[in-house]
């Protein structure tokens, strides 16, 4: 076997592992995980210059303490690992997870008339000028059952006025977030997870923590408004972008679910995977 031996599995190989670790990136962005993780890899490399120099001490005592690493990461990182564990063991993400809709989903998006981009504006602008506190969940493509299952199931269209009655101060339904999936209000009264990102500011929120956090094990955007500050926020990828304008929201909105210039439809879906099907034999 010489160097240039390279076939297809290797090919196969070298991608799963890349989306692998692409993943892992991505659970752990913005979190006290993220910078573990960074502390770990900086000692291991130092272990190795350790070693290379044959420094017996150092080698013998990082040795030791290696011994342990493992059960000590269980221990670290066991938030992380029950997340990953729960969403393995999701029936439906492990279906996304061999979809060909995922695959192709930087094509496939929702479109503004479904999504009625204009109502949540309304509605948005008018519970800052009242200072009403909201907090609105929309997901792109991650599944959310876990967290609707947490809330009041609805299925009915988006208007400002139902939004602005789910979130009426003393409507059973205000207290917990809204999600609004496929052009619908599918659920209310919803607990969303509290981001663990040390960097937050001390001054942030249950609310603003919730939607951030929301943000940051899903590819969902979170619009959030303050109750004492009659601000608009909203969080992606876990970053939150304070006090944004009506006009500054909605062209966010139509970036994140504007219909792109390739879409591709259910049946053209089904008869890829077909066509993907066949190939593969």
């Amino acid at each position: 076997m010489g160097f240039l031996d390279f076939g297809f599995i290797d090919l196969i190989d070298i991608l799963l592992s890349a989306y692998i670790l692409y993943l892992l990136y991505i659970k752990l962005r913005n979190t006290a995980a993220m910078n573990i993780l960074v502390g770990i890899l900086i000692v291991y490399v130092l272990w190795m210059v350790v070693r290379a120099l044959d420094m017996t001490l150092l080698n013998t005592m990082m040795s030791r303490i290696a011994s342990v690493g493992i059960l000590a990461l269980v221990i670290v990182f066991q938030q992380e690992i029950r997340k990953f564990l729960l969403e393995v063991g999701n029936k439906t993400s492990i279906t996304n997870f061999f979809s060909l809709e995922r695959i192709l989903k930087n094509v496939i998006k929702e479109s503004p008339e479904e999504l009625n981009i204009p109502e949540i504006v309304k509605a948005c602008t008018q519970f800052a000028k009242d200072n009403t506190g909201a907090l609105i969940v929309l997901p792109n493509h991650s599944d959310l059952s876990s967290i609707i299952n947490t809330g009041e199931k609805l299925d009915c269209g988006v208007t400002a006025r139902l939004l602005g009655s789910l979130f009426f101060k003393n409507s059973p339904l205000h207290d917990g977030a809204v999600i609004i999936q496929k052009g619908k209000i599918v659920a209310a009264k919803c607990i969303l997870p509290l981001t663990e990102n040390p960097d937050v500011p001390a001054n942030i929120g249950t609310r603003h923590r919730s939607g951030i956090g929301m943000s940051e094990v899903s590819d969902s955007l979170v619009v959030i408004v303050s109750e004492e500050r009659g601000e608009i926020s909203y969080c992606e990828y876990g970053t939150i972008y304070q006090d944004v304008t009506p006009e500054q929201l909605s062209d966010k909105l139509k970036e994140r679910f504007a219909v792109s210039d390739v879409r591709v439809t259910p049946t053209q879906t089904k008869t890829l995977g077909k066509i993907f099907r066949f190939f593969r034999g």
